[in-house]
């Protein structure tokens, strides 16, 4: 009888430690089969066929936004492509020393709508910052984005 009520309140345990880890509202996958493992070439292509889906892709930091960490820039296999990835969910911030790292993100793929796009694009050539053009200008500019939750540091 005591196994019995021991692997009852063991079960019930369980079940109430994995409803805790997850925050009320937060969206996460589910299940691991649900992220889309992609390059950043195929993203860049082919927008629309990855919008607002759950991705993970690989690539060398090029740089992190100096104004907090709010963005950075990674580069592709092919060594031209680039993509511009913020943080988001428990991601306060991006470290200035992950520049020149191959990094793992997860996180949904977005695209602006043309609205959104236009005062993007209004914003970034209203910046101080941005009077002269950068290898990853292009990606900065883009209604693309990765919205990271989760990253991980593969090499340095």
């Amino acid at each position: 009888m005591h196994r019995i009520l021991f692997w009852v309140a063991l079960v019930i345990l369980t079940g109430a430690c994995n409803q805790a880890g997850q925050k009320e509202g937060e969206s996460r996958p589910e299940k691991a089969e649900k992220i889309v493992t992609a390059t950043i070439q195929e993203l860049v292509a082919r927008p629309e066929e990855y919008k607002d889906k759950y991705v993970a892709i690989t690539g060398m930091v090029t740089h992190v936004c100096r104004h907090g960490g709010q963005k950075c820039f990674v580069l592709a296999e092919d060594g031209e492509t680039q993509i511009r990835v913020v943080p988001s969910g428990d991601i306060d911030e991006f470290n200035i020393e992950l520049e020149g790292s191959t990094v793992a993100f997860k996180g949904t793929f977005k695209v602006l709508e043309p609205e959104q796009s236009e005062a993007h694009v209004a914003d970034y050539a209203a910046e101080a910052s941005h009077v002269t053009e950068m290898a990853h200008s292009e990606a900065e500019k883009a209604d693309m984005f990765i919205e990271a939750v989760d990253f991980k540091e593969i090499t340095r």
